[in-house]
């Protein structure tokens, strides 16, 4: 969703004759994005900003701004030695006649914003669409319905709008975007309406779309990605902890067994499915039977790929009142394990791909030689031979390097 903010803003200041350099050396206004969804995120930023001292002295007429998560739920940023001002996720419409002004302080935000009718200028064949915006679920451990406020969902003809210009302007793939993108919901369409409606464009050849929370996801949802070939059989699915004790403390909404049925019957309609997760390691109270039970239920699952961190304290949350946090040694080693286990499963999901043949978009150069291109089901292969970005191949897999796998042209499709 920052990626796709990042666009929004650039794509306001250039439409202002604004001109975007490679170095913060050349520019007369830097602008840090920035997200509070774990601490790590924040110190980076915060180390960011450290890192601007020099230039603010040697350049004192430089503004630089911090945006974002940050902007809304660290207010004394704006006591930092290098910060201007402050911009929240729904002040950007305000930020080129605040930047322009040269102001200080904190950017007023609108209620309600959508950001409709802003229409980014892809670099890529490859771009983000956010539908909705915000968060009702007050998660105990998730600061996100205070940074981006509650779930507005944006109307049909607006998504196909952006969509359409999308290819219009070159793009083949579209990753549909929601903080809890399942909660979708306009005047009669749902998520999986929604998703059949773009899925109708047919110069989209790999729409995908995150992320998806346990408690929304109806069994329509399974189906539409069945019948539409460019919908792409990947789900990014947040486990969190499979422990039904610490789900409820989470406020999850959901049981592990509610869990492992949605995804045996997704498995069952989609046999590739290609499944990822986010868990949350260390959440207060969480007990040596509770991570277990999370350990247990990763490798009966075997999960393509997990996101897994350690429980960080977030300001506001439900959970920044319990009283039982656990050690950072404690944490540290249940996520060095998980890790372990999660990485094996990844890299023997990698291998069973050895020799076989797949559909492969082209989508970008890849650094170290090659194209990357993405299959049906969402899987990263690195292509060799001439491809050319936004063509589709079959491609071999004929070796394996750590989890990537990397294949050879068979012929275009």
């Amino acid at each position: 969703m920052n990626k796709y903010d990042s666009d929004i803003i650039k794509t306001l200041l250039l439409d202002e004759d604004f001109e975007d350099v490679s170095t913060p050396e050349e520019a007369n206004f830097v602008l840090i994005n920035t997200c509070s969804v774990r601490e790590h995120a924040e110190k980076r930023a915060i180390g960011r900003l450290n890192s601007l001292k020099g230039l603010k002295n040697k350049k004192p007429e430089v503004i630089i701004g911090v945006l974002g998560c940050m902007a809304k739920e660290l207010p004394d940023l704006i006591n930092h030695p290098v910060v201007d001002f402050l911009a929240p996720p729904d002040s950007y419409r305000n930020l080129v006649k605040w930047i322009k002004a040269k102001k200080n302080g904190l950017i007023p935000e609108y209620k309600n914003e959508q950001y409709s009718n802003i229409f980014i200028s892809p670099n890529n064949i490859s771009s983000y669409l956010s539908i909705t915006r915000g968060c009702n679920y007050f998660c105990s451990y998730c600061i996100v319905p205070y940074s981006r406020g509650y779930l507005r969902s944006r109307p049909p003809n607006e998504i196909i709008k952006e969509a359409e210009n999308l290819v219009k302007n070159g793009v083949r793939e579209i990753t549909l975007l929601g903080q809890n993108i399942n909660a979708y919901y306009y005047k009669g369409v749902d998520f999986p309406g929604i998703l059949k409606k773009v899925a109708g464009i047919k110069e989209i050849e790999r729409l995908n779309f995150l992320t998806s929370h346990p408690k929304d996801i109806p069994l329509s949802l399974f189906d539409v990605m069945a019948e539409h070939k460019n919908v792409t059989n990947y789900l990014h699915l947040p486990l969190q902890s499979a422990s039904n004790r610490i789900l409820m403390r989470m406020r999850r909404g959901y049981t592990i067994q509610d869990y492992m049925s949605l995804v045996n019957k997704g498995r069952k309609i989609l046999p590739d499915l290609t499944l990822t997760t986010d868990i949350l390691i260390g959440f207060p109270g969480e007990k040596d039977e509770d991570f277990k039970e999370t350990i247990m239920a990763v490798k009966k699952i075997r999960f393509d790929q997990s996101y897994m961190f350690a429980y960080s304290e977030r300001k506001s949350t439900l959970s920044a009142l319990f009283n039982d946090n656990l050690e950072e040694r404690i944490k540290n080693n249940r996520l060095r394990y998980l890790i372990e286990v999660q990485n094996e499963i990844t890299e023997e999901k990698a291998h069973a791909l050895k020799g076989k043949e797949l559909e492969v978009l082209v989508v970008d150069k890849a650094k170290k030689g090659g194209k990357i291109g993405k299959s049906k089901n969402g899987k990263i292969i690195i292509v060799n031979g001439v491809a050319k970005i936004g063509s589709s191949y079959i491609v071999k897999i004929n070796r394996i390097n750590g989890w990537v796998p990397i294949g050879e042209i068979k012929k275009e499709v």
